[in-house]
């Protein structure tokens, strides 16, 4: 009874329900896209390193905690709310300390509205973040296997395209008004219409029906399969995997290649504007970088479908070694347009790495404790970030750079590794992988 259930979510046809879920995983991840862009972005009025690092905690903190009740007790859409309920306690605090600060920018870095923005990114990031391995597992767990891979990197997109989006509105507001506290209340406010979008989509979503058979509720996993399978099925061709890997060879991999990749993203997309450009020039970097990485994510989406998962990653992190070496280049002859043309190219290979880690993460790990896996692989990456933060503030940008094209080596090299030692997952069941 088991197998039927998990094989009508397989071969599922699309349905409105499909759809429904999508946008719940859409707007998740705009909404990580947007209050983790909050820090960066205020950043050059705070002027201060640690403020960068204040969302490090609470990402650490998110990643682990909530997926951890998620796989044990909550399940998937009960953990939704409790995310949400973090973020809104989050974007309210931040609005409290834009009208605190009244229109002198110079208060934002005064108590007491220093203190309610760091809370607030605090209460925010811990959700969002938390949030993230649930949104992947739900992912993998529920989607038909023949559209899994493209969601699983498609929604994901959705953070660049909210950090973009966050970029812009501070790039226009700040251009105006040359104000960072019009410019966090500007913010803050898409930041509480994706939360109003995000409650009524996640109210009629169901429940994950491989969490459910986990925990034993055969019964009430057959009454959500009926919404998802309401269109009927369609034949899947099931790929296998012809090797069995240990789940530390798989935590080994995903943790490589998660800093490779979270590093080289976060450095370049964000901290490079804060350290090495005006205040006016920053919000643009920012959105240059994430409209090349929104960009490249569709393209992603395409690609999932058509290549190999261990091709994908090799193209991927060699493909973004080798981005580097221009970008250095560069620094000789510095141009601002040639810089952001090299930026937007450089992203194109991070969003490939990132979407082969949403890919990877939710199908390599155990059933019983997947959400919590996929945190627990992601404090590798989170803690060297925050150190690399740190230390980077004091390198020039040729240092910078080239630190840079190391940790995108790292994951190179992982990747070749991979191709030879590693696994396929396209079309393959998560059954078959455990």
């Amino acid at each position: 009874m088991e197998k039927s259930t998990i094989k009508l979510i397989d071969s599922a046809k699309w349905t409105s329900i499909h759809s429904l879920m999508f946008a719940s995983l859409a707007v998740g991840y705009f909404m990580w896209g947007v209050i983790e862009s909050i820090a960066p972005l205020t950043y050059p009025n705070i002027n201060n390193v640690l403020f960068l690092l204040t969302p490090t905690f609470a990402t650490i903190a998110g990643d682990l905690v909530l997926p951890f009740f998620s796989d044990r007790r909550l399940g998937r859409k009960t953990t939704f709310f409790i995310t949400m309920s973090m973020y809104s306690i989050g974007t309210l605090l931040l609005v409290i300390a834009s009208l605190i600060a009244g229109f002198n920018t110079d208060n934002l870095a005064k108590f007491p509205s220093i203190l309610l923005i760091i809370l607030g990114i605090i209460f925010g990031v811990f959700g969002v973040e938390g949030e993230v391995p649930v949104m992947l597992s739900y992912t993998a767990e529920m989607m038909p296997l023949k559209y899994r891979d493209s969601i699983l990197v498609l929604a994901p997109n959705f953070d660049n395209i909210g950090a973009m989006v966050a970029a812009l509105i501070g790039y226009l507001t700040y251009s105006l008004s040359n104000s960072f506290v019009i410019e966090l209340l500007a913010i803050s406010i898409v930041a509480i219409l994706g939360i109003v979008t995000a409650i009524v989509i996640r109210l009629l979503l169901p429940e994950s029906v491989r969490w459910l058979i986990v925990k034993g509720q055969v019964d009430k996993a057959e009454k959500e399969v009926e919404k998802v399978a309401k269109s009927g099925v369609t034949n899947v061709n099931e790929s296998n995997v012809n090797k069995k890997l240990s789940v530390s060879s798989r935590y080994a991999f995903l943790a490589i290649i998660g800093l490779s990749q979270y590093l080289t993203y976060g450095l370049m997309a964000f901290v490079v504007a804060d350290y090495y450009f005006s205040s006016s020039e920053t919000p643009f970097i920012i959105f240059i970088a994430n409209l090349g990485a929104s960009i490249a994510g569709f393209i992603a989406a395409l690609i999932a479908k058509q290549m190999r998962t261990r091709i994908f990653a090799l193209l991927s992190y060699v493909g973004g070694t080798l981005s580097m070496i221009p970008i250095i280049l560069l620094t000789k002859n510095f141009v601002l347009t040639a810089f952001y043309a090299l930026l937007i190219v450089n992203m194109l290979f991070s969003e490939f790495g990132w979407a082969v880690r949403t890919i990877y993460e939710p199908t390599l790990m155990p059933k019983n404790l997947r959400a919590f896996m996929i945190g627990l692989i992601r404090l590798v990456p989170i803690t060297a970030y925050a150190i690399s933060v740190y230390i980077t503030s004091s390198f020039n940008l040729t240092d910078y750079l080239i630190y840079n094209s190391v940790l995108w080596a790292i994951g190179g090299i992982a990747s070749i590794i991979w191709y030879f030692k590693g696994i396929d997952t396209n079309y393959v069941p998560l059954e078959k992988v455990d």
